[in-house]
């Protein structure tokens, strides 16, 4: 019975398995809920167990569906990879490229590179999921993404590579309005006093700069915990506090004259940003050309044809 399973069953299982609602997993699907229901009913009568529970408009896995759902996710990036080397070996530079990017890379490095990218390969197709390093990390280990940059440090080391990308320095930002608006540096203490506009956890540019207050004893007052770059600067520049950033990230409001940066006395904050990939991952050409465009510092070890 089991070979009477499409892959398009095992895709729509996994959709679904994400969203926890069939209505939105459809209309990701672009097929109508009656239709992706009709599926999702069929694999369970071939499978034999309910995948799902169904608990109003939304839906659960089952214990059995947890237990299936790491065997679908293997098999079909299995599949793809797959795919993958059989273009390549007839040189083909096609396919879809999927990249995880924390925010800050994905909004101020990344742009540059997937112009070039483009230009370059314009039959592969790009998709690009924008989170933070902790979402990003599990994106890659759950096959979701080919490869990942990120800005904080990878905690499953033994399942995932992580290779230099480059540097990147985090400084102190506040609004051209601020008492401090004529300063280039600051002490620890300074900072300590001051309303302090911070990303949300699992951030990398936040863990860095709170590892290093924490080896410190410097409590922070922490006066607003946000989701992006963007409004973080725009909370600044209303002089609502002040926030540790990328320097990559403010060169307009720099040149704009609406925020102004300074550095903290004797701790320079410096970063690495990561490329990352699975470990023992199969490199298809696109993923090959981009990293090639992407030249970081570490160059990660590729088979050569």
């Amino acid at each position: 019975m089991i070979d009477q399973v499409t892959i398009h069953q095992l895709e729509l299982f996994l959709v679904a398995a994400k969203l926890k609602n069939f209505s939105r997993a459809a209309d990701q699907m672009a097929i109508s809920q009656p239709a992706f229901s009709a599926q999702i009913i069929k694999l369970e009568k071939i499978l034999g167990t309910p995948l799902f529970e169904r608990i109003g408009r939304k839906i659960e896995l089952t214990e059995t569906g947890l237990t299936f759902e790491s065997y679908v996710q293997n098999s079909l990036s299995t599949l793809r990879e797959g795919k993958q080397a059989l273009d390549d070996m007839a040189k083909k530079f096609i396919g879809t490229l999927r990249i995880g990017a924390s925010t800050t890379i994905a909004n101020y490095v990344l742009p540059v590179v997937l112009g070039k990218y483009r230009k370059a390969y314009p039959e592969c197709k790009v998709k690009m999921m924008v989170n933070n390093t902790g979402h990003i990390e599990q994106a890659l280990l759950r096959s979701e993404i080919d490869m990942g940059l990120v800005e904080g440090p990878i905690q499953n080391v033994k399942r995932i590579a992580s290779y230099l990308y480059k540097k990147d320095e985090l400084v102190v930002v506040f609004s051209s309005k601020h008492r401090w608006r004529n300063k280039t540096k600051l002490t620890m203490e300074e900072i300590q006093k001051e309303p302090l506009i911070i990303r949300e956890r699992g951030s990398g540019t936040r863990k860095v700069f709170t590892d290093i207050m924490d080896k410190d004893h410097a409590p922070l007052n922490i006066a607003m915990e946000l989701g992006n770059t963007e409004a973080i600067k725009k909370s600044a520049e209303a002089n609502i506090g002040v926030a540790v950033i990328s320097s990559s990230s403010i060169a307009r409001e720099i040149k704009d004259k609406t925020l102004k940066f300074a550095r903290i006395v004797d701790h320079p904050i410096e970063r690495r940003l990561s490329l990352i990939l699975l470990e023992k991952k199969y490199i298809s050409n696109p993923l090959k050309a981009f990293i090639k465009i992407l030249d970081p510092e570490e160059k990660p070890v590729v088979k050569q044809d």
